[in-house]
């Protein structure tokens, strides 16, 4: 039986946590779709990959390299590195020549991703191993709605690379985005934001100690509260944005459309953890009214006047003072350091890029050259 071995490549963090998932299930997965009678063995080496979105060239030699040094028979490199060509998203440039491939793992989105990977690496793999593309592997495994095709790469000479990309660009920077801020993590960042709850908890208690908060929440319809809670997590996320420097400006080192696609995604990951934290504070306001807030008080103190208040009456309540602590909580609040920010609300991809831009910054300052921002991918149609 004829054995074949091959590299698998993972970027640290996300692309290597579902890279350990299901590296135990592609032996059979390979041999039920591709070939019963190879042996197949996998390799796994985790690498921090060089260069940025802007300079894919970079990444695919050394995946190259790589497959050269562990003398591997066939190797695909899994990066958490968006990829776009021509505004739509690539999910991989395949090489069957070198037998090497490169998949970003963003444009696969963020449902269903672990079989998605899994399929996709098995799509990969036939198509380099058969030299024609099966696209049976991908029905039925999550791309209903994703419908995607061969085209080929515009900016490489070489006739034996062909890059897969999703057809619609709306759909295809759906996926990019999700799955930026998927593999961001946004939920790991849970214990990182104590001094912003404690803010806004202490400020949404003493809030909550005055008649006049009371009366208000009774009195408002819900679309000021709608109003007032969009304005309290627009308001922190902007300044959590603004304080840390998180978002990325134009720079001769850096494309626009990576620039956008990377500052939608801090956007993203920075709101997510936002919302989870008001929601926390919500709960934590919620316990506080239930305790200290007596019905009876509250009768006496609002416009309420004799009528007894109701479960909707303190929800409202507590709606309200979570919405104005946050809001108050946001202006000015620090979390532990600019560094430990960063390393939360980005990727390892992402915290390389920011590192990147920022010594390329200081480079421009030290010398007054002409920089190259890379070279925009784009593709053509294959000819039938």
């Amino acid at each position: 039986m004829k054995a074949i071995t091959v590299g698998l490549i993972p970027s640290p963090d996300m692309p290597n946590k579902l890279i350990d998932k299901v590296i135990n299930q592609l032996e059979e997965t390979f041999k039920s779709n591709i070939d019963s009678n190879v042996d197949w063995h996998f390799e796994q080496e985790v690498a921090p990959m060089i260069g940025t979105s802007e300079h894919m060239d970079e990444t695919l030699d050394l995946i190259k390299d790589k497959k050269n040094q562990n003398n591997w028979d066939y190797v695909i490199c899994v990066t958490d590195l968006p990829s776009i060509s021509g505004k739509k998203a690539v999910v991989c440039d395949i090489n069957t020549d070198t037998h090497s491939a490169f998949l970003s793992l963003p444009a696969l989105g963020v449902i269903n991703l672990k079989k998605k990977l899994k399929s996709f690496l098995a799509f990969v793999l036939n198509y380099m191993y058969r030299k024609e593309d099966d696209v049976d592997l991908l029905k039925n495994k999550g791309f209903k709605f994703a419908k995607i095709s061969k085209v080929t790469p515009n900016e490489d000479n070489s006739t034996q690379t062909v890059r897969i990309i999703i057809e619609s660009a709306a759909i295809g920077w759906i996926h990019i985005i999700a799955g930026m801020t998927y593999a961001n993590e946004p939920w790991s960042a849970i214990g990182d934001f104590k001094k912003i709850i404690s803010v806004s908890f202490a400020t949404g208690t003493y809030v909550s100690i005055f008649s006049t908060p009371w009366d208000l929440s009774i009195s408002y319809d819900y679309w000021r509260f709608i109003l007032l809670t969009l304005l309290s997590l627009i308001g922190m996320t902007a300044w959590l944005i603004y304080s840390y420097k998180l978002w990325e400006h134009p720079s001769t080192k850096t494309q626009r459309i990576y620039r956008n696609a990377y500052n939608l995604t801090t956007f993203m990951t920075v709101g997510s953890i936002t919302i989870f934290h008001y929601l926390l504070l919500f709960v934590l306001l919620g316990i506080s009214a239930l305790l200290f807030v007596p019905p009876e008080l509250f009768t006496s103190w609002t416009s309420l006047n004799s009528i007894h208040p109701t479960f909707i009456d303190y929800v409202n309540l507590i709606w309200f003072i979570t919405s104005l602590g946050f809001l108050a909580g946001a202006l000015g609040s620090t979390v532990e350091n600019a560094e430990k920010i960063r390393r939360v609300t980005y990727s390892y991809r992402q915290y390389y890029r920011y590192e990147y831009i920022s010594q390329s910054q200081i480079e421009d300052d030290k010398e007054n050259e002409e920089q190259y921002e890379g070279e925009k991918q784009s593709h053509r149609k294959e000819e039938k």
